[in-house]
């Protein structure tokens, strides 16, 4: 199996560790350490089954992202499976401990055993960008627009920040501290404020490579919008769902259809910087 060609550390990756060492919790943070490497090794070998490339991982506290040579996020069952396949492998790798090894409360294989169980649950919040998020929103996508699903999701990891952040806040507050606890809280929000700042950047990634998907398709499924002559291209693009093809009816204010643009239409308006143009301008350019 081919690796991915570049692993990149985060700078919270390394600080995390390092703060777990300090606090006399080395074998612990080398147990999550080799968790976290099984967990990125199943979502590697999945996304080779799956036809992907793995092209570069950053590696974080929890998990990691992987870049793939194709964009996953708008395909929901290759998402899906990618996605689980990073806790399925922890909880391959626990129960292999459990029935194999034998250990005590306090050994280095018990370690090992809680950081899999841990890693795994962790990652199955629905959260951006854990696998639970993920999966989460690939499931939204088959009944909602991929942008609106991506906004759900946006906000069950910010709950979820906000839960652990409180819960780390509150142990330390009883003379428990868990580091864990806030740094992921911590991270999970950082990382909902990330998404929601671009979250239109998989719908634009999306774009880019449906131009290729549709010139090799001979029948697509396809879907009608309506639009007011104002509606911006990008605001279109808001209500795409990637599993079918769009045309979109332009109505005036007499409500009758002045215009209908395609998919094509659209996306060629996208791609040539065009996202802020009102649907009316693209109507009055295709009659003359």
């Amino acid at each position: 199996m081919v690796m991915a060609k570049r692993i990149k550390v985060s700078w919270f990756f390394v600080f995390f560790f390092m703060l777990m060492a300090a606090m006399g919790m080395a074998s612990q943070a080398a147990a999550l350490v080799i968790a976290l490497f099984v967990h990125e090794l199943g979502h590697i070998f999945s996304a080779r089954v799956m036809g992907c490339r793995v092209e570069k991982i950053q590696l974080l506290p929890w998990g990691g992202y992987m870049y793939l040579d194709q964009l996953i996020d708008v395909q929901p069952v290759a998402e899906i499976r990618i996605a689980l396949a990073g806790p399925v492998a922890n909880l391959l790798a626990a129960a292999a401990v459990m029935a194999l090894a034998e250990y005590s409360r306090h050994s280095p294989i018990m370690d090992f055993l809680r950081a899999n169980l841990v890693l795994m649950t962790f990652n199955l919040l629905p959260a951006l960008p854990l696998d639970g998020g993920r999966v989460l929103r690939a499931l939204l996508t088959g009944w909602l627009p991929f942008y609106r699903a991506t906004k759900i999701v946006i906000g069950t990891g910010a709950v979820c920040g906000l839960f652990l952040s409180a819960l780390g806040i509150f142990m330390l507050a009883q003379g428990q501290p868990n580091p864990s606890a806030i740094a992921a809280g911590v991270f999970l929000l950082y990382n909902a404020y990330k998404e929601k700042k671009q979250v239109l950047v998989p719908l634009f990634r999306y774009a880019l490579g449906r131009q290729k998907s549709l010139a090799g398709a001979r029948i697509m499924p396809a879907h009608d919008l309506v639009a007011a002559p104002d509606t911006r291209v990008y605001e279109v693009l808001k209500h795409i769902r990637p599993q079918k093809y769009y045309q979109i009816f332009v109505l005036d204010e007499q409500q009758r259809i002045c215009g209908i643009i395609t998919e094509h239409q659209l996306l060629r308006e996208i791609l040539t910087g065009a996202g802020q143009r009102p649907l009316y301008e693209i109507v009055d350019r295709k009659e003359e």
